[in-house]
């Protein structure tokens, strides 16, 4: 019963991470080459972590890079 419930904890938290990852690398991707200039970012940088660094990338994305592009898209 113990390892099932490990497996179990993996699974949803793989799948969590998983997600988390697909949905930073559609937003980087759908984002305007506009956007992430005037955010002083390089898109394909941004593309190429999120690629190579999986989840880790996508914490990173969320914390350094999708802020800024935020403020930028809401006009700040």
């Amino acid at each position: 019963m113990g390892i099932g419930l490990v497996f179990l904890f993996l699974l949803v938290f793989g799948l969590l991470g998983f997600g988390l990852w697909i949905w930073a690398l559609v937003d980087a991707v759908q984002r305007s080459d506009a956007d992430w200039e005037q955010a002083g970012q390089n898109k394909l940088v941004w593309v190429l972590i999120l690629i190579f660094l999986g989840v880790i990338g996508a914490l990173v994305y969320l914390v350094v890079a999708r802020p800024r592009l935020e403020e930028i898209r809401r006009g700040f």
